[in-house]
């Protein structure tokens, strides 16, 4: 009688490695999948942030070189209201006139989008603004705007007499990833 208690016991033992196997299997199959997940996701975005920081790396160039013109200018350069206004040639460079690029900002359910976030590469070729070249497969321009002229108040109606503000806007993009980064500087120049 042992022996046949003993032989029924062993089958319902044989039965329970077997579901247990399988609940293994299946936690470690879970775990593997999760893991495959995990390392897919980083990798995407790890290049993400690589192609953010080409574009940021880009628009940071471009900002600098909107700068460099401002700094090479002699004389007080031309505004203008219309487009396209470029900053092709330092010593014939146009700037754009005060708030004369807001029009193409948003109003949209009570926010305001100025136009820098709203206008994708062509928007700003079609205004004029000046391409950066880089081989990194960026593109890179800026955009140069007048923002105030301050006068001195013990030196009026003199040449010198004050200070012209400038606002430099500069576009990275990188295309095949479509990360895009704009940067704003202000520059302050006294032109004698």
């Amino acid at each position: 009688m042992k022996t046949k208690q003993f032989r029924t016991n062993l089958r319902y033992q044989q039965g329970v490695v077997l579901a247990a196997v399988l609940m293994i299997v299946l936690v470690v199959t879970i775990l593997g999948v999760t893991a495959i997940n995990t390392a897919s996701l980083e990798g995407t975005l790890a290049h993400n942030f690589s192609e953010r920081t080409h574009a940021f790396q880009a628009a940071e160039m471009a900002l600098r070189a909107g700068e460099q013109v401002l700094e090479n200018l002699i004389a007080e350069p031309s505004t203008c209201s219309s487009h396209p206004c470029s900053c092709s040639d330092a010593a014939t460079c146009s700037i754009w006139s005060r708030n004369a690029l807001q029009e193409d900002s948003l109003i949209h359910t009570g926010l305001v989008q100025s136009w820098w976030e709203l206008q994708d590469d062509t928007w700003w070729n079609d205004m004029g603004a000046t391409t950066v070249f880089n081989d990194s497969g960026s593109t890179a321009m800026y955009i140069i705007e007048e923002r105030s002229f301050v006068q001195n108040n013990t030196q009026a109606n003199t040449i010198g007499s004050g200070v012209n503000y400038y606002t430099v806007t500069a576009l990275g993009i990188r295309k095949r990833a479509g990360a895009q980064v704009v940067l704003q500087s202000h520059f302050m120049k006294r032109f004698n």
